[in-house]
């Protein structure tokens, strides 16, 4: 009795987990977009360049700094305070040491980039590799306790605070990239105040302490490991496009990337912040990890696949409606980018079983091998531009995924079957948006192109709205809608769930 009440409880948790972090991440992603549509007017493709440029030397840090000794945090079982004390001391000695060669050696990071730029930029964001440090142990730390609405509100005033208050004016008075570079300082700083004042109450005091280091060193190493394996997947064909095809096209395409991986990203924060602490706690239990794994599967697909369908669809007004006719150029990037939506994020969850289960190793040796497909997939076709990088990486990032739906399945016993049927409804709902927005472009042919958005989101809309009231399981699947009705509160009891 016990146990089902724990299992009940667990089940609590995680639905308003869910909830707030589903909520913050939803008015996050319409922050996103209107701020991305006002810096798109302000800066140039040059300028978005080298702060891209940028950050991919700070995000190499903060990736080398924790250690993946963050992820031990939330995923081992016995953790004490004297490991996360020991966890805390060596991130932000870490941190402080990297910070230190980011700025000694940021000249030769200018030469290797062809970006002259950035040696007084690497310099300035070196700062805040401490304070990103701070910030990933804190979140674990909350994380581990469940504490999903204090990290979720957090990141999201940080975030407000930072963008719209800072670079959005900074931009306005000229700035340049600089409005970018203060803005990605303050975000990290605000978020460390915040976190060092209201989660006081689960934060500890660093101190070292060898044997604790010895107890999670191993697991630790996996885990980091696997972490720089993704920095690099994620940013190496950015690196190919800066040094082979220039500063003006990585801003480009960074944005382009940016503004179709933001969901992908936040999804992604989401689910370390939520799904992988969840996870970690019934790992021991094979059934409620498959059944765990065909529910993400289902709530992913029913998200992503339909979005997907939408972007690809109104690519061409999406950009000149929020960037503007001077980052036309990115429209081909976001199709490719935007049919690749669900391969990311389906990746997530894949890597979220194999590292609650303490597989770091095995998800690093995926990690590896989907950082060697972007590569070589984009190092191949940089020759050919912008838009068949993008192209060839979304396929490297499908291929990826179907491999690491393979090991993970078998992990937990996810059939061929099972797989198909959780991806059945999704895909005909995507086809079907696909279908309605390709007859509301056929129809406004001539409109402006804000109207064509317009339009085309309030009819895809609106039949979504249809399609849930009439039977949610035609648009979610199953496995879905028990995610969602979990999460679900008294407010939406108009949807049909199921059908009477």
């Amino acid at each position: 009795m016990d146990e089902v009440t724990g299992h009940k409880n667990l089940t609590r948790r995680a639905a308003r987990g869910l909830s707030w972090s589903g909520a913050t991440l939803l008015a996050r992603i319409l922050l996103n977009v209107l701020v991305t549509a006002v810096l798109a007017r302000l800066l140039s493709p040059q300028e978005y360049g080298v702060v891209g440029a940028a950050m991919i030397v700070g995000a190499l840090g903060n990736s080398i700094a924790n250690l993946g000794m963050s992820q031990v945090v939330i995923q081992r079982r016995d953790i004490e305070e004297r490991h996360i004390r020991t966890v805390f001391s060596l991130s932000m000695l870490i941190a402080t040491i990297l910070g230190l060669l980011q700025w000694i050696f940021a000249p030769q990071i200018a030469d290797f980039l062809h970006i002259p730029e950035l040696v007084l930029v690497s310099r300035v964001l070196a700062v805040m590799m401490v304070a990103n440090a701070f910030n990933l142990v804190a979140e674990a730390i909350l994380s581990r306790h469940l504490k999903f609405k204090i990290s979720s509100i957090a990141s999201l005033i940080a975030w407000i605070a930072s963008h719209v208050g800072l670079a959005i004016p900074l931009a306005y008075l000229g700035f340049s990239y600089w409005a970018l570079v203060v803005t990605y300082m303050a975000e990290a700083l605000i978020l460390a105040s915040i976190y060092f004042f209201i989660a006081r109450d689960y934060l500890v005091r660093p101190s070292f302490d060898m044997q604790s280091y010895r107890d999670i060193r191993r697991q630790s190493l996996g885990y980091s490991l696997a972490g720089i394996s993704t920095f690099t997947a994620k940013y190496i064909d950015n690196i190919i496009v800066a040094r082979l095809i220039g500063t003006a096209e990585l801003g480009i395409y960074s944005r382009a990337y940016y503004l179709i991986a933001m969901p992908a990203t936040l999804f992604g924060n989401l689910n370390k912040s939520v799904v992988f602490p969840l996870l970690s706690k019934v790992q021991d239990d094979k059934v409620r990890l498959r059944t765990a794994q065909l529910k993400g599967y289902a709530l992913t697909a029913a998200l992503a696949l339909p979005f997907s369908a939408f972007l690809s669809t109104f690519a061409n007004e999406l950009v000149l409606t929020v960037l503007g006719q001077k980052w036309v150029d990115a429209v081909v990037p976001i199709m490719a980018f935007s049919a690749a939506i669900y391969f990311r994020l389906g990746y997530k969850v894949c890597s979220a079983v194999m590292l609650a289960t303490g597989r770091s190793y095995q998800m690093a040796t995926m990690q590896i091998i989907n950082m060697a497909l972007i590569g070589l997939f984009a190092l191949f076709s940089a020759p050919y531009g912008v838009n068949a990088v993008a192209v060839a990486v979304s396929a490297a990032m499908a291929a990826s995924f179907v491999l690491c739906a393979v090991v993970s399945c078998r992990m937990t016993g996810v059939t061929l079957w099972d797989f198909l049927l959780v991806h059945g409804p999704p895909a005909a709902f995507a086809a079907f948006v696909f279908g309605a927005g390709s007859a509301v472009k056929a129809l406004l042919e001539g409109w402006p192109d804000y109207q064509v958005l317009a339009v085309g989101l309030s009819v895809i809309g609106a039949l979504s709205l249809v399609a849930l009231y009439m039977r949610a399981s035609l648009f979610f699947g199953r496995y879905g809608v028990e995610v969602l009705k979990s999460a679900a509160s008294k407010k939406t009891a108009w949807i049909k769930w199921t059908p009477s």
